[in-house]
C-alpha cells in the first residue's frame, strides 16, 4: 500500500529526530522561540501531486516530493556553523535512505546557498523523495 503523505512526513521528522544531531526544531505548525544565539534548524514538508502510472482509475500515485531543512542562525555568528548544521542534516538522510513502504529519499540530498533575511542567515538542506 503506497504510505500518504501524513505517513511519509512524520517518517521523515522521525528520521531527523533519530539522527539526533543536537540542535532545536521547529517544527510545522508548533510555536517556537528561536536561541538567541547559536543554529537551529526549521523543517518544511513539500508534497508534490504524486506521479500517476496512468494504467488504471484506481491505480496508485506514486508519491514525490521535498524535506526541506534550514539550518538557521543569527548575523554576526559566521556560515561555518550553519553550514556544518545543514551538512550534518543532508549526510543523516543520504541517498536510498528508506522512508516509509517503497519511498526513499531517491537523489543527493543537497545543500542551497546562504540566505539572509532580517535577523537570520538561513543554508537550505534539500531531501527530494518518491518510490
Amino acid at each position: 500500500m503506497t504510505p500518504t503523505n501524513q505517513q511519509i512526513q512524520k517518517a521523515l521528522n522521525d528520521l531527523l529526530i533519530a539522527a539526533s544531531l543536537g540542535y532545536d526544531i521547529a517544527w510545522p505548525g508548533l510555536n517556537f522561540t528561536p536561541p538567541e544565539s547559536g543554529v537551529w534548524l526549521e523543517v518544511t514538508f513539500l508534497p508534490n501531486r504524486g506521479i500517476d502510472d496512468g494504467l488504471a482509475n484506481d491505480s496508485d500515485v506514486v508519491p514525490q516530493g521535498i524535506y526541506q531543512v534550514m539550518a538557521v542562525t543569527r548575523p554576526g555568528n559566521g556560515l561555518f556553523p550553519v553550514t556544518n548544521a545543514a551538512q550534518s542534516v543532508i549526510d543523516a538522510l543520504p541517498k536510498g535512505t528508506n522512508i516509509s513502504g517503497l519511498v526513499r529519499v531517491h537523489r543527493h540530498p543537497y545543500q542551497g546557498s546562504a540566505i539572509k533575511e532580517g535577523d537570520r542567515v538561513m543554508i537550505p538542506g534539500t531531501i527530494e523523495y518518491s518510490s
